[in-house]
Parts: C-alpha cells; structure tokens; sequence
C-alpha cells in the first residue's frame, strides 16, 4: 500500500467574543470554513472566518498556505512555506500580508525533532513597516497522548517612526522636529510552548507565549498570551469546541493583543482519496477499511474504521516495533500520528489487545518469528 493524498474539509459554526485594550468587547456569530489537500510532497490549505454582526456579514481573518517538502533522508528533510493571510480585528485594525520561508527538519524516529526556519514577511496596508525578516527554531516531542512543541522565532524590521513616538523614536530621529518621521530599525523575539493532548473522544490545545524586546517595540500587555482550546468528537464527523484566551499584539503588522472566546459545531468531512489511491478494503470482519496519508513534515496518518471495540494499537519497524494506541475519532473512527520515512516498511495491528496481524488489503510477508507483517511503501 502507498500512501495517499488525501483532501480534509471542516466547517465551524458558533459565537465570538473578543476585546482590543481600549474598546468594548464585541460579539458576532461566525462561518469558519477549512479545506486542507495533503500529499507526500505537496500540502496546500486554506481558513477562512466571516462574521455577522448585525445586519452584514464581515470576512474576516483567513489564510492560505501551501508547502513542499523533500522526503526524509538520514533523519533530514527540507520544507518552503508560502502564506497569504488577512487579519482583521476592527475597522480600524486590518491588513494583509504574504510571507515565505525555507525549514530544515531533524526527525529522531517517533519520540520527536527540531528545525530551523529563516524566511521573509511583507505586509500590505501597514504604512509604517516595509518587510519583515523572520528567523528561528523549534523542537517537538511525543509523551504517551501529548505532543509537546516549543518554539523560539526573532523578528527584524525597519518601522517609518515619528520622532514623538517614544523615547527610542526621538532618540533615532536626533535632532529632527516632532512634525517629521524617520527610519527605525526594530525586533523582538517570542518564546512560545505549546501541548496538544488526545484521548478517545477528546482534543485539548494549548499555548503560552512571552516577548523579549524593548518597551519601544513590546507593550507591557503584549509580553505574555496563552490560549487554550477543547475539541469533543460527538461522532466521527461532528464535534463541540470551545476556546479562548489572549493574542499577542503584532508590531510588524500593526494589530494590537486581543481576548477572546468561541463556542461553536464544527462538522468534518473526513479524506476523499486522490492520487490514484484505493481504499483498502477489510479481509476481516472487524476492521471495515485501513488507509495511511500524508499528515505534515515526516509524519503519517493512520486510520483504521472499525465499530465496537475498545482500543486499537499499530506497531513497525518505524515505531521500533512499540505500540502506538490510536485514538478515537468517532463510533468507528481511530487514527494515529507517526513519523514514517520513505521507503519500505513493515507494520502490524491489533484490536483490543488481542493478536497482532497485518492490516487489511495490505501486502503481507513472513517475519523473522515465523509470523506475519503487513507490508507498506512510503515514497
């Protein structure tokens, strides 16, 4: 079996509250659709929110990115990143901006990896700053059902300041008067971790963040954030999510931090196969379909549908031959992240503990136990 590009969809509806410092919070229901294609090589995505507020509907934030990625050789694979977003906050706080990077990703099998980035940011509709460029690292690991992320990113732009703007302002402006503006090289750093946790039915997220810089270029309420969300899988295609918390102010981009909280229906329609992929059909009776996808960077999705049981586990030879349990999605749903390189793999599964066996459809060959393996090629 060959892994296959898949198509996400999901669909979010619910309330909004968020609050800028200096303004009434506002409420408004909002629309947010999200498609992701993900390929072996090509991963392409795109988010978008509309609000009502009132009589008329507002888009607001929405992104599109897409990425390449080399395959992973000797532990090392390179990924470009291209976005194209739109943040808007208020009437008064809204713009655009695009941005490209290049990353070099070092993968240690499944307990984790890092990476360094460099790239480059322009914004549009932000009079005071031309480009942005953008530098940094980060590094993942998996504990049981948690996988833990930490990130440390460093900004650098030149800002169009006036001289009366602030004490660091005037003093780059020298000797110019309060009517006349000049060029301020400006930077922060952010320090930024973040947990994602799974467990049957249940996804939580969250992040917290802190800002180094100078009080020229960082408020005092923009040096630390933190966020939290909750997903509750209702069925394999419908869940219940709630959220909140504080963004940080953008500096390169002009938007000031922000508290926030949704609740909302998200509805997800689950792969449509592309590529020329077949989905594996069961040669047992408990297991109705076994498919494997592309998920991001060097990791693969692995999805079993089967109804009734308790647990479903896999193990391979990209596992170190340790079981992985796969979590619950929905009645008959189960899924799994791991890193996976290309080549050729073997792997097995089993259904509440019970016997080990190579999953459905896939091609099968003899272990060194006398035992069977199922057989599966990444390219």
């Amino acid at each position: 079996h060959e892994a296959s590009a898949q198509i996400v969809s999901r669909l979010e509806a619910g309330a909004l509250t968020a609050s800028t410092p200096g303004f009434l919070p506002a409420s408004a229901i909002s629309l947010t659709p999200d498609v992701r294609y993900d390929g072996q090589v090509l991963k392409v995505s795109a988010r978008g929110s509309a609000w009502i507020n009132g009589q008329s509907w507002q888009l607001a934030d929405g992104q599109v990115s897409a990425s390449v990625t080399t395959p992973t050789r000797h532990h090392l694979s390179a990924q470009l990143i291209a976005n194209a977003s739109r943040a808007y906050y208020d009437e008064l706080n809204q713009n655009e901006q695009i941005d490209a990077e290049a990353r070099v990703h070092l993968v240690f099998s499944q307990k984790g990896g890092l990476w360094l980035e460099n790239g480059v940011a322009r914004p549009w509709r932000v009079a005071v700053v031309s480009a942005v460029d953008v530098a940094g690292a980060g590094a993942w690991t998996q504990l049981g059902g948690a996988t833990l992320t930490g990130t440390y990113t460093n900004f650098a732009f030149t800002k169009i300041a006036s001289s009366k703007d602030s004490t660091g302002a005037a003093q780059a402006c020298g000797s110019q008067t309060d009517n006349t503006s000049c060029l301020r090289q400006s930077h922060f750093s952010d320090v930024q971790g973040s947990v994602h946790w799974e467990k049957s039915f249940f996804e939580i997220n969250a992040q917290t963040g802190y800002r180094f810089g100078d009080n020229n270029d960082v408020t005092p309420d923009s040096r630390r954030w933190a966020s939290a969300s909750a997903v509750v899988w209702l069925s394999s295609d419908m869940a219940v999510v709630v959220g909140g918390g504080r963004q940080p102010a953008n500096p390169a981009r002009g938007l000031p931090a922000r508290n926030y909280a949704n609740l909302g229906v998200m509805l997800a329609a689950w792969p449509a196969m592309t590529e020329g992929a077949v989905p594996i059909e069961a040669r047992a009776s408990t297991i109705s379909k076994f498919d494997i996808s592309s998920a991001g960077t060097s990791l693969e999705r692995v999805q079993v549908h089967i109804a009734g049981v308790q647990s479903v586990d896999v193990m391979g030879d990209f596992t170190d031959w340790e079981p992985v349990a796969m979590v619950q999605r929905g009645r008959d749903l189960w899924e799994a992240l791991v890193p996976i390189g290309a080549g050729v793999h073997q792997l097995n599964v089993r259904v509440d503990g019970g016997r080990w066996q190579p999953p459905p459809g896939a091609p099968t060959m003899r272990d060194g136990f006398n035992g069977e393996v199922g057989v599966l090629v990444i390219r």
